[in-house]
């Protein structure tokens, strides 16, 4: 139970006379407890009434597994699997808890850290295998295999080989050979909290290699905007212009270029005059594209600056804007 989440939420509740709150969304189930109540497929099997004591609420199938697996501690109704009531009023569907959850706890930090370090090691050492001859499934099920045998849960795995790394940029795996440059991009979860990665590989595509090193440009600007007080608007605005400067200046409008992470793999998209400032503790993810390239890491927003979760020492670096940032990968290299 992480007490300093559990204690946002109870300032929420008494700020609106509620003497009795439900929580089921999967995020803050996650948020508060840092366990699970969906399978995997978005089909809630628990929830939680908090007012005087905090209780669970599940299904006798569910039951011996959420208190031994998930939530071990708590109080427990068990209901029917085939009378299983929907949460009470108050709850989280009605009231949006997104501004509660948008600061991570030091708890929640050391914990993403940890989640990005081992899922950045783990996209890394499979992409670095790969070979040209595989094919965009092959590596979506080997970048699955790795992360699972951490328990890392893959949210989304995207790979475009040579033939689509130019038309897509949601390219789900294919039967198509990863050829001379392909992309992977991984949402990992771990204790509900998602890190967000993009790598890129090549071999000898110089029309790939152009449009990475001003996707890099691109995210630089967004990196050294990011700053406690700046609004994701104020980010968005940057970008825009980034974009321009480097030769294309509608980019910014062929996809969502990022925003806050946490417990979704974004909390918060940064849009056109978006008024939420960041603050110290937010998770941030910026996702600059263009067709054939992305770069994305996940970073903490600290006092001190941005701190990328995940960093892969392993990975060829290089440096723009005085930022070790993620090179592309020389395929078969």
């Amino acid at each position: 139970m992480d007490q300093e989440h559990w204690g946002r939420l109870q300032a929420f509740m008494r700020e609106r006379g509620f003497s009795r709150f439900f929580v089921s969304q999967p995020e803050n189930f996650a948020w508060l407890t840092g366990g699970s109540n969906t399978l995997g497929l978005g089909e809630g099997v628990a929830y939680l009434e908090v007012g005087e004591e905090i209780v669970l609420h599940t299904t006798r199938i569910e039951h011996p597994r959420m208190l031994e697996e998930e939530v071990p501690g708590l109080p427990v109704r068990v209901h029917p699997w085939y009378a299983f009531p929907p949460p009470g009023s108050p709850n989280d569907l009605e009231h949006d808890l997104t501004p509660l959850r948008l600061r991570l706890s030091q708890e929640a930090q050391a914990t993403f850290r940890r989640l990005g370090r081992e899922a950045a090691h783990a996209v890394g050492e499979v992409v670095r295998a790969a070979r040209p001859g595989w094919r965009e499934r092959e590596l979506a099920g080997a970048l699955s295999e790795a992360l699972w045998a951490l328990g890392i849960r893959p949210l989304l795995l995207l790979v475009a080989g040579e033939e689509r790394v130019f038309r897509h940029r949601h390219p789900l795996p294919k039967d198509h050979p990863l050829g001379r440059a392909f992309m992977a991009v991984v949402c990992a979860e771990r204790q509900g909290l998602v890190a967000n990665l993009t790598r890129m590989a090549h071999l000898g595509d110089r029309e790939v290699e152009a449009r990475y090193r001003k996707v890099l440009r691109v995210e630089e600007v967004a990196l050294d905007r990011s700053r406690p007080g700046t609004s994701l608007g104020a980010v968005l605005a940057s970008l825009q212009a980034a974009y321009g400067a480097v030769g294309f200046p509608g980019a910014w409008e062929e996809h969502h270029q990022g925003g806050v992470g946490g417990y979704r793999p974004r909390e918060a998209v940064a849009t056109p005059g978006h008024p939420l400032r960041l603050q110290p503790g937010m998770a941030l993810a910026w996702n600059p594209s263009l067709p054939g390239a992305k770069v994305e890491d996940t970073f903490l927003l600290t006092e001190g600056g941005l701190e990328n979760l995940t960093e892969d020492p392993l990975w060829p670096g290089v440096e723009v804007g005085g930022r070790r940032r993620p090179d592309l990968w020389r395929a078969g290299g």
